[in-house]
């Protein structure tokens, strides 16, 4: 992973007492990470491509160069001036030189992996980090683990307070982040509200201890808000290497999948990965149900019962068949003083020889409020009319 790579050879850079302490520090990375540190290291220092067969060559040529100059002029001559002539003189893989301090180097190589906001790495960087884990989980079978995190109705929370107080908010997140995780784990913010890190090394059990920890912190934050506090809470999804696939490639999407089932679960809290359809966590109630589709004049209403229920949607069984793709309202008698109400859609219909049928609606919050605005807009229309 070349961003790794050059970091850690900025640093050795910046820590190395001379030139020969770099060079020796250089060719202990490469007897440990390969020849990638060499395409890193003309990369940092040049600004040039070098094909990984040549790259090699290349660098004993420098180191041979730059001896030979310090002979020639009778004095101790850096590495950046040695790999400057090499290049020009030696090679002609570099035609027009540039100068750049090893700091400014840093800060622009930190722009780049690094998400602006929070801190944490860029869904770039973390990329190149994934494929890396991949490779080697691969070739040894190394186990490694991945946590994705979702900050619960964050849109509430930009619409509430404002997006200033939600870029407030991922802050603080990633601050508690990057405090809890351990110094060999990537984390990033991986898009809008969402954060993933990586746990080179670590199965599932310890994974899950960790994201527990993670989301107690996150729970028990605060952030200070005109007279109040603003709570937040996250659902996390947490799937490894071996333990919940063999192809190490799909563990992204894996726990990706857990984080439904965690909202599923009514939220703030840690899924593992199921091997499952379904994304939501359902729960078995039966209870009475009113059904009526969803319209501006009067239909029909049916009674039925509830035979499961989950964040997405609602299984009950009825004495009357509905179309495919109707818009419905289903009342859940939960108790006489607030039954739960739910607006959807018709997504299967099952029948039975004895005239019953089974009936799952699909729903989400955002729909039901959509639904709902239009229906009073036709009410308003209709009373306007009259």
């Amino acid at each position: 992973m070349e961003a790794t790579l050059q970091t850690t050879l900025v640093l050795l850079l910046q820590e190395s007492g001379d030139d020969d302490a770099f060079i020796a520090a250089v060719n202990r990375l490469v007897s440990s990470e390969g020849g990638e540190v060499l395409i890193a290291l003309f990369r940092m220092l040049a600004g040039i491509d070098i094909s990984p067969h040549e790259a090699p060559a290349h660098w004993e040529g420098l180191q041979h160069h730059r001896l030979l100059l310090r002979q020639r002029l009778g004095r101790d001559l850096d590495l950046v001036a040695s790999l400057c002539d090499y290049l020009r003189t030696a090679t002609r893989l570099l035609t027009n030189p540039r100068l750049i301090e090893a700091g400014h180097y840093q800060e622009m190589l930190h722009e780049t992996i690094n998400d602006k906001l929070t801190g944490l790495f860029n869904r770039l960087y973390f990329d190149e980090a994934f494929s890396q884990q991949v490779a080697l989980a691969e070739r040894y079978g190394n186990d490694f683990s991945i946590l994705f995190l979702d900050i619960d109705d964050f849109k509430e929370v930009n619409d509430t307070y404002g997006h200033l107080t939600g870029d407030r908010a991922l802050v603080a997140i990633a601050e508690v982040i990057t405090r809890v995780k351990r110094n060999s784990d990537i984390a990033a913010r991986f898009g809008g509200e969402e954060f993933v890190v990586l746990m080179p090394h670590t199965d599932n059990i310890s994974g899950f201890i960790f994201a527990e920890r993670l989301r107690r912190e996150i729970e028990e934050m605060s952030i200070p808000f005109a007279n109040t506090s603003l709570k937040l809470t996250v659902s996390g999804g947490l799937a490894s290497y071996p333990l919940n696939t063999d192809k190490p490639r799909q563990l992204l999407q894996l726990a990706d999948n857990a984080v439904y089932l965690a909202k599923g679960a009514g939220k703030n809290t840690i899924a593992h990965y199921k091997e499952e359809k379904r994304r939501y966590l359902r729960v078995k109630i039966s209870q009475p149900v009113l059904v009526r589709e969803l319209d501006f004049h009067d239909t029909a209403t049916f009674s039925g019962t509830s035979k499961d229920i989950c964040i997405g949607g609602i299984l009950f069984e009825n004495n009357a068949p509905l179309p495919l793709g109707a818009l419905i309202t289903v009342q859940v008698a939960m108790n006489e003083d607030s039954p739960l109400l739910l607006i959807g859609t018709v997504v299967r219909v099952e029948s039975f020889e004895d005239g019953r049928y089974d009936i799952g609606m699909t729903t989400t919050f955002k729909e039901m409020d959509k639904i709902a605005n239009a229906e009073i807009v036709g009410i308003l229309r209709l009373q306007n009319a009259t």
